[in-house]
């Protein structure tokens, strides 16, 4: 149907098809696994803006195209200028059949068969066999309405404008992203119901400036009486779950703290507590038992989110709420001891996490309780009863809060079972079987990002849907998890640990392995001190890059006897730096096999322990392993005895270990010659190249030159670009600068990697370093 308003090109188009229509993988020829729907000259669309509503939607979103190739010199001349509107199918639903196709590989497969024509993989099969039961009307998968009894689609059309020179690639700038609505559009209030108005597909709606509390209590209600144990007890919580110990919650009915109640239902409070943290109310020794008296927080003048926090927690029919700064004795050196290690306890126990990712604590939750918030919401009818929306930004204002940022905030995200994310324009629900928000109607559409998901295949396309919930905290998912916490920032060094002890708790639960200042002492630690961090950036953007320094706070540790003492970071391990934006091959694929090195941790008084227990038990090897005839005499030409002398040990016997941070081992050292990133023999008869640097700094930072002092830490084990692990006759080595030289204590600079025969015919010593 032509629809009025509606210029000639923009009706040229079947809006009803593909925006609410089976996608057809044969209409026309895949490009990027997307469709080309159309194109038109961006001057054109502007001359048009005053005639065609829709040209006026792509007109006012073209304004904010950046600078970029190829389109850069031609912003000022949009003539110049094309626009191509393309088509890609999205998953909906957990189908048996849909949701068992990987997004991601199954992306990698169409690109793949673009490439190669005869290309052919199961995914492409699959995904076959369900477009050809859809073009006869069959949907195996289909989720149904339980009110009306219809089908709903199992797919969502995402319709992207992108600009580019003619004709438009696929791979061009996206500025506009068109969901389908129905016409006219329904208001979130029209879906607080048992169920909302049907429509085949997830249509969007109208946000109002205050947020309906009523939607929210209908998704956790949902979640609670439908989802079951999914979300109640997911796999990643572990059996036989502890509840926290000595819990303290907010009663916001008598807005008091209180003990907690055994096992009742609580929420937590994520937030960002911003740079007047010491002048708001927080408990200490001193006024823990006047903020136990009921009406005591009555006198305090609380900050805005905690404000806006408890009435939403009332209006969500839920009584208790733990906030940190309420909760936690904060000048309590024995109440942190207990309520720090236990963060993943207090976030995974409650019923539900409120994220203010609106703000700081003074500003609110944006929409709630009276507090402002902002809405933009670009809208263009394209048929009788078909609407678009532009979605494009639709978690923009999340993507850039402060709470994203945040180093504290990053377990709480992951360690939540049901997230309500409150952003500045928007709410959005995440738990273990579903995602919603409040601009589109995903409330009758349950759906899962899985782990082998592309993210941008699933429901919208947007990435604030993956980053809550699913989470199942494997080891092999923990080198990702410290990748993303180190491009988080912490206003106090001192508490990178801290920030992220949840975290390696939850994964400890899960696989078994044990951890010693965020690496794995389970199994190839000495491989993991060879850690890099691999970032790149515009030479025009080097002054703006922050290259990593070593973290010089202090880490509180607590001793058996109640009493603190503090300890650097060590130098060896990824939590000694900052800036590691870049961080990778940090935790090891989950392989047995014997160190080259004894490496020992030293406690405060300089006795050495072994870094695991004699008591736990050995993981089992999940890769193959091919050392390609090295065998422990290989290494027998530069290694000697590793044994640490006995009067070096901790006595162990009841003695508490009070642990410093450092290492202490054996190993063999030499002295190398650096230029310009590479490793050179210090040998008078052979100067040749023996090894590189790794990457530690952008490749425009100058590199140490000059003698250097070289130390051994493992055997090269090649295991980030195969599925098996695949021993090499090269070492690495850290790059190391002396603290004290004559006890040989250390502190790493970097890592590099040496050919093991080059090492053999250098001048060495075999020493024992305590590396800090």
């Amino acid at each position: 149907m032509v629809a009025s308003g509606l210029c000639d090109f923009c009706n040229s188009i079947d809006w009803e098809q593909i925006l609410t229509g089976v996608f057809n993988p044969q209409s026309a020829k895949l490009e990027q696994a997307q469709l080309r729907c159309g194109e038109h000259n961006l001057g054109a669309i502007r001359s048009n803006q005053d005639t065609c509503i829709l040209c006026g939607l792509i007109s006012d979103a073209s304004r904010s195209l950046k600078p970029l190739w190829p389109i850069a010199e031609f912003l000022n001349s949009p003539e110049r200028i094309s626009c191509a509107i393309f088509n890609r199918r999205n998953r909906l639903g957990d189908g048996a059949l849909t949701s068992g196709i990987s997004q991601t590989q199954f992306f990698l497969d169409q690109f793949s068969a673009e490439l190669n024509p005869g290309f052919s993989s199961i995914n492409l099969k699959k995904q076959e066999f369900l477009d050809s039961l859809s073009a006869r009307g069959i949907s195996l998968d289909s989720l149904v309405s339980t009110r009306s009894g219809l089908p709903r689609n199992d797919s969502l059309s995402c319709v992207l404008v992108l600009a580019g020179l003619a004709p438009v690639p696929p791979t061009s700038q996206t500025f506009l992203h068109l969901h389908p609505c129905r016409y006219p559009l329904p208001t979130v209030e029209d879906y607080v119901g048992d169920e909302g108005p049907f429509t085949a597909f997830p249509t969007g709606r109208i946000v109002t400036p205050e947020v309906n509390i009523r939607l929210l209590r209908k998704w956790l209600t949902t979640c609670l009486q439908t989802h079951g144990l999914a979300c109640e007890t997911p796999p990643w919580l572990a059996p036989r779950i502890a509840w926290p110990r000595n819990l303290r919650l907010v009663d916001v009915v008598q807005r008091c703290i209180v003990a907690a109640p055994t096992a009742c239902p609580y929420f937590t409070l994520s937030y960002v507590w911003g740079p007047e943290q010491e002048e708001l109310l927080h408990t200490t020794l001193q006024n823990i038992t006047d903020l136990q008296t009921p009406g005591a927080l009555n006198s305090h003048g609380l900050p805005k989110t905690i404000e806006d926090a408890f009435l939403l927690t009332t209006e969500m029919g839920v009584r208790y709420l733990w906030i940190d700064r309420l909760c936690v004795i904060q000048d309590s050196d024995a109440d942190k001891a207990i309520q720090i290690p236990q963060m993943d306890l207090v976030y995974s126990s409650a019923c539900m996490t409120i994220v203010a990712a609106s703000g700081t604590a003074k500003d609110g939750l944006a929409g709630v309780n009276g507090t402002p918030r902002s809405i933009s919401q670009r809208m263009a009818r394209v048929a009788e009863n078909l609407s678009v929306m532009d979605v494009l930004r639709l978690d923009r204002a999340y993507e850039t809060s402060a709470w994203r940022t945040r180093g504290w905030t990053f377990q709480e995200g992951l360690c939540s079972r049901r997230t309500l994310v409150i952003a500045k324009d928007q709410v959005f629900w995440s738990c273990q079987a579903t995602r919603c928000c409040e601009t589109i109607a995903f409330e009758e559409f349950p759906t899962t990002v899985k782990p082998g998901d592309n993210v941008f295949s699933v429901l919208s396309g947007h990435r604030v849907f993956e980053e809550f919930g699913g989470q199942n905290f494997v080891y092999g998912e923990l080198g990702s998890m410290v990748a993303a916490y180190n491009k988080r920032h912490l206003s106090v060094q001192g508490d990178v640990l801290n920030a992220f002890t949840g975290v390696l708790r939850r994964v400890s639960v899960n696989s078994g392995h044990d951890f010693y200042w965020g690496h794995s002492v389970s199994c190839m630690f000495d491989l993991s001190l060879a850690w890099l961090n691999i970032v790149w950036c515009y030479d025009a953007d080097l002054f703006e890059h922050k290259v990593p320094i070593r973290r010089r706070g202090i880490h509180r540790l607590y001793a058996g006897d109640g009493s603190s003492y503090d300890v650097p970071f060590p130098s060896w391990s990824w939590l000694g730096w900052m800036h590691l934006e870049g961080i990778t091959r940090v935790i090891p694929k989950q392989v047995n096999i014997t160190p080259e090195l004894n490496l020992m941790k030293l406690d405060i008084h300089g006795k050495a322990a072994p870094l695991r227990s004699s008591t736990s038990e050995e993981l089992e090897s999940l890769h193959p392993v091919n050392m390609y005839d090295i065998t422990p005499s290989t290494s027998a030409s530069w290694k000697q005895d590793t044994a640490i002398p006995p009067h070096l040990l901790h006595p162990g016997d009841g003695h508490e270990f009070r642990d410093s941070g450092r290492l202490l081992f054996w190993t063999s050292h030499a002295e190398l010659e650096t230029r310009d990133g590479k490793i050179y023999s210090s040998s008078v008869s052979s100067s040749g190249e023996i090894g590189d640097l790794l990457p530690l700094w952008p490749h425009q930072t100058a590199k140490p030159n000059g003698k250097r002092s070289f130390i051994v830490v493992s055997r090269k084990l090649d295991d980030f670009r195969f599925t098996n692990v695949r021993a090499e006759r090269k070492l690495y080595v850290l790059l190391v600068e002396w603290l004290d030289l004559e006890n040989h204590v250390a502190e790493r600079v970097c890592t590099a990697e040496v050919d093991e025969e080059a090492w053999v015919g250098e001048t060495r010593e075999w020493i024992l370093v305590t590396l800090t």
